[in-house]
């Protein structure tokens, strides 16, 4: 009778040996959620915001660098007040401003800068009016300042967008430019112009 029992027992003790573990948990399913899109100026009130004429650079958000571009970014350039800079006729200045750029290898470049110089709202009209001479037309929608304009150009290079406006007294621009039309559309130049501005807000 001990004998039966002790086989007994045995068998079971073998039998729980050879039950199969679970299997290690799989990858987690990706998630279904899309990314939300980003923040263009038809849905950013821009009313009461405040612009420092100061440096702005290192706060713009680099997901918004990578969006306005449409990939990463290849190069970068900050420069500030009196800085030599570079023209897009080769020629150089001295800068009276603070601005940035970021661009591809491809040639899509997405820029911004203050004035530092304080800008009357008459000083700001005549900019306005700068901003659609030569080769520009006025376009696009949502307000960045007061007085603003947005403008679409047409360049040696290809075709640029941008918005230009003024909050309290510091003159703001935005611009994305690329040699193909669909390298700075509407929207993506508008959303760029709000990581600008939320970057130099005070």
């Amino acid at each position: 009778m001990r004998s039966s029992t002790a086989t007994v027992a045995a068998l079971v003790v073998l039998l729980a040996g050879c039950t199969p573990s679970a299997p290690p948990p799989g990858p987690a399913a990706p998630s279904s959620t899309p990314a939300a899109p980003p923040t263009t100026l038809e849905a950013y009130t821009t009313d009461r915001v405040a612009v420092s004429r100061s440096p702005f650079c290192d706060r713009v958000s680099p997901t918004g660098i990578e969006h306005a571009l449409d990939a990463p970014a290849a190069s970068h350039r900050d420069y500030g007040n009196g800085d030599r800079v570079r023209l897009p006729d080769g020629s150089r200045t001295i800068a009276h401003e603070y601005g940035c750029e970021w661009s591809t290898d491809d040639g899509v470049t997405a820029r911004a800068w203050v004035f530092v110089p304080p800008v009357t709202r008459g000083r700001a009209g005549r900019l306005v009016d700068e901003a659609l001479s030569g080769r520009c037309s006025r376009t696009g929608s949502g307000q960045f300042g007061s007085p603003s304009v947005a403008a679409r150009c047409r360049t040696d290079e290809g075709v640029e967008r941008s918005w230009r406006g003024l909050f309290g007294d510091a003159w703001l621009v935005c611009t994305l430019s690329g040699p193909r039309a669909s390298d700075a559309t509407e929207p993506r130049t508008s959303a760029w112009c709000v990581s600008a501005l939320e970057a130099a807000r005070a």
